[in-house]
């Protein structure tokens, strides 16, 4: 159906073709009485163009965007060949009669319009199958009816050899369709497999071609997986990996043509548009250390504004429940995200199949790296990226996964989460031996407090001083558990921050915050490894997954966690890795935070999570079978205005595909409005913009609570909200702004100019030579000219003697302010209508 949408779209636009079409949730139709909105829009670009398609169930609800692609008018499908006899010869006839109770079974059931298929045949590598629609069936509206189209691909299931497969596959991704005939009734259909992709002829009875589609990737669901659509969790949500189509080959213009990698750019010259960066292998925090000098490097180099950067790993995400390979790399990427987030548009991460042997070479990472994606992977010749979904959860939640009886052991216990969750398992989860493990101990500040209320209720408590992150040290204290009451759950909730942008980040600081969460879980792993446990619980961080500005190092480590989750359940262990979002406990880590930190995660849609809501999430996810779930209050109720970052594209609900125009649409926008002004007003406009942006960072009530001539390091910035700004203009501006932004151009005045120059490079007038000379004094704080010694020479030029003198009387007015007072323009506004130009320029 979505198919039949897109390229009635492309027909009526005149684009012809469905170059993409991928589909990212599923539409799920309401009762037979009920009606859902559906939306198809398209947004022009030349010779292609955006299609995307949304529904919503009701006025007042949120559209949900189901699928994205993009039209063309050039030809992108192959040739369809000539359809030859029919059946083909030598084709071996295929018993097609139980095919739709095999596929009941499976979990798909037709109905009788969608009872399409007649009959089959196999030769060689392909299938041949008979499709037709009932004679009842309407076909007008439509390009291709989607019940014909549906049948066509039921053949896919007859394409496995042997048949008898506990598996469905269903479309998810089209690339290079095109419809050579419109409203069929019947079809001959050719269908050709290539590894999770399918590519289909179909012609009409008479031999002419119908349509042709140049790929079809497939996504494989279990046998049951489709008896209902699987509900939805509140604030719960999960990683989950989108094809974005087939892998292409290089291309011409690349191939032959080595990628750069990163340590062997040249000290001098222009980057090439993509650098490589090859991550992970080996100890993890060894890795985490090598690629922080390698980011820092990248990010200091002036020229990297205007190229991406490629963090290349191998085996270090679960696209489709398979282990993770290689923690090294996941940690890796944790650091990787935080750069991203600090740095839109600059770093792209890829990981690739670990068992495939293909050279870097033979990846098209430049076309890769231009679509749009901050996360890509690459498995068996098909590309996907990143998304954050809500969770699924069983239909009727079942109790969650027990705790077993014997002991459970809980890391971090002293702090806020850890006292939060111990009393959460004896009272609610019926827990009744506890061993609560910490640096202090028993001697720690509130540990006697909680040992005697958890005993009041009825528990068993056990204190333990030890630093999980000493492999020896732990080891002691597991051997003694009890016989009687052995270890049955771990639960890691220990963690420290230490926050820092990349560019403040250091080895020591990276090893401050590695040891009690990533030291301190792989010896946990390795010590219970053949221990039968009921519940091994990691608490990670949302950082891991999102990225977080100022906490690289914290990321790291908590990516590192949820890897070790997801190889823990891929080996048959017990685990499950909570990415928490921020808690609104006092103290403990979220405690460290700030009100402008605070306001920074509003402004990105994140929420302070209440302690019973918490709970209550820790409950629900362990009714889950997931290895990694992101317990978090997010804000998706996004008006659309402004630019979503990809990773949660599927639940704020914009037209994802239009995200990649954002910025420039806005840089252009903003472009058209300045350019008919003098070039006076054009820096007082740029110059309210900076304000603005610096106004809603700092909590101020508008822009004119900003001094043009004060610093920002005066004001109130930090690391982090100079990044923050940066990016902000950024998308404003449509520009790629240099990281130490707001450092180089310290005032709004300065940055103003900058602004200018960068938005408007060859801009001419009768006055640039005079609007020059503005530009570069308005950069100068005043403080400065006077240590330099000038700002007496400007006054004199300006026949004003200094501050608090009387003013001249050669035609510069009156002046009885001190000069104190006067920001740049004033002063040389001043010293120009008390000399001549010339003059001025030459001593400037």
């Amino acid at each position: 159906a979505f198919l039949d949408m897109a390229v009635h779209a492309a027909d009526l636009t005149g684009y012809g073709e469905v170059a993409e079409l991928v589909i990212s949730d599923p539409l799920v139709l309401p009762g037979q009485h009920d009606g859902v909105d559906v939306q198809v829009q398209v947004v022009r670009a030349g010779e292609q163009a955006e299609v995307s398609i949304h529904s919503r169930p009701g006025q007042d609800t949120d559209w949900t965007t189901h699928a994205t692609g993009t039209l063309t008018t050039r030809s992108t499908s192959p040739p369809v060949d000539d359809l030859g006899s029919w059946p083909p010869a030598e084709a071996t006839p295929i018993d097609v009669s139980d095919s739709y109770a095999e596929l009941h079974e499976l979990g798909l059931q037709y109905g009788p319009a969608f009872q399409g298929l007649r009959a089959a045949w196999r030769h060689g590598d392909d299938v041949y199958a008979d499709v037709a629609l009932p004679e009842e069936i309407d076909v007008s509206g439509h390009t291709v009816h989607p019940a014909l189209l549906d049948a066509a691909l039921q053949a896919v299931a007859l394409l496995d050899s042997g048949g008898g497969g506990t598996t469905v596959r269903l479309p998810f991704a089209w690339s290079g369709v095109s419809l050579l005939a419109e409203r069929p009734t019947q079809l001959r259909v050719r269908l050709t497999l290539d590894g999770l992709a399918v590519r289909l002829q179909a012609w009409d009875p008479a031999g002419h071609p119908v349509i042709s589609v140049g790929s079809l990737a497939l996504r494989e669901l279990s046998a049951g997986s489709l008896d209902a659509p699987p509900p939805t969790a509140d604030n719960l949500y999960e990683l989950g990996w989108i094809p974005r189509g087939p892998l292409k080959p290089v291309s011409d213009a690349a191939a032959g043509r080595p990628m750069v990698e990163l340590g062997a750019i040249p000290a001098e010259g222009e980057l090439p548009e993509c650098v490589v960066l090859r991550a992970g292998g080996g100890e993890p925090r060894a890795a985490v250390h090598t690629a922080l000098a390698a980011l820092q490097e990248w990010l200091a180099d002036p020229r990297s504004s205007e190229a991406t950067l490629v963090v290349l790993t191998r085996g270090a995400v679960s696209v489709a429940g398979e282990a993770v390979s290689d923690l090294a790399a996941a940690a890796v990427r944790g650091l990787v995200r935080s750069a991203q987030a600090e740095n839109p548009g600059r770093i792209v991460l890829i990981d690739a199949d670990r068992d495939t042997d293909a050279p870097t070479d033979a990846l098209p990472l430049e076309a890769l790296a231009g679509l749009d994606e901050s996360q890509l992977a690459i498995r068996e010749g098909e590309v996907f990226a990143a998304r954050l979904l809500r969770a699924t959860v069983p239909a009727t939640t079942p109790p969650a996964a027990d705790f077993g009886g014997g002991t459970v052991l809980v890391t971090g216990a002293t702090g806020n989460l850890g006292q939060v969750f111990a009393r959460h398992l004896v009272t609610e989860r019926g827990v009744r031996r506890l061993l609560l493990v910490s640096r202090r101990g028993a001697a720690a500040p509130g540990m006697p407090d909680l040992v005697e209320e958890l005993t009041g209720l009825g528990a068993d408590v056990q204190v333990a001083a030890c630093d999980v992150a000493d492999r020896a040290a732990l080891a002691q204290v597991l051997a003694t558990i009890p016989d009687d009451a052995p270890l049955t759950a771990v639960v890691h909730s220990a963690g420290v921050l230490d926050d820092g942008v990349t560019s403040s980040l250091t080895p020591e600081r990276i090893d401050t915050v590695f040891r009690p969460k990533a030291d301190a879980a792989l010896n946990l792993h390795e010590l219970t490894r053949d221990t039968e446990l009921s519940a091994f619980v990691l608490f990670s961080s949302a950082a891991g997954v999102l990225g977080a500005p100022g906490q690289g190092n914290y990321a790291a480590a908590n990516a590192l966690l949820d890897a070790l989750a997801s190889r823990r359940r891929a080996a048959g262990l017990a685990a499950q890795s909570l990415a928490w979002g921020l808690w609104s406990l006092d103290g403990g880590m979220a405690g460290e935070l700030g009100e402008a930190d605070l306001q920074r995660l509003r402004r990105a849609g994140i929420d302070p999570l209440p302690e019973k809501k918490g709970t209550e999430l820790f409950d629900l996810a362990g009714s889950s079978d997931r290895a990694l779930l992101v317990p978090m209050l997010l804000d998706t109720s996004a008006s659309g205005e402004g630019e979503v970052p990809d990773l949660l594209r599927s639940l704020i609900r914009v037209p994802g595909r239009r995200q990649a125009a954002v910025g420039a649409d806005r840089g252009a926008a903003l472009r058209d409005r300045l350019a008919g002004l003098a070039p006076a007003e054009r820096l007082d406009r740029l110059s309210d913009l900076v304000r603005g942006h610096a106004a809603t960072l700092l909590g101020y009530a508008g822009a004119e609570a900003i001094d043009t001539q004060r610093p920002f390091s005066e004001m109130g910035f930090d690391s982090l909200a100079a990044v923050e700004f940066r990016n902000g203009l950024g998308t404003a501006t449509g520009l790629r702004l240099p990281a130490t932004l707001s450092f180089d151009y310290p005032t709004t005045a300065s940055l103003a100019a900058f602004l200018a120059e960068q938005l408007f490079p060859d801009a001419e007038s009768d006055d640039s030579a005079e609007q020059h000379v503005r530009l570069a004094l308005q950069r100068i704080p005043l403080t400065r000219l006077r240590d330099a010694g000038l700002l007496d020479s400007l006054l004199q030029l300006a026949g004003h003697s200094g501050p608090g003198s009387a003013a001249p009387s050669s035609g510069a007015g009156d002046v009885d302010a001190d000069v104190d007072t006067m920001d740049a323009e004033a002063l040389i506004s001043l010293a120009l209508n008390g000399a001549d130009f010339d003059d001025i320029a030459e001593d400037v």
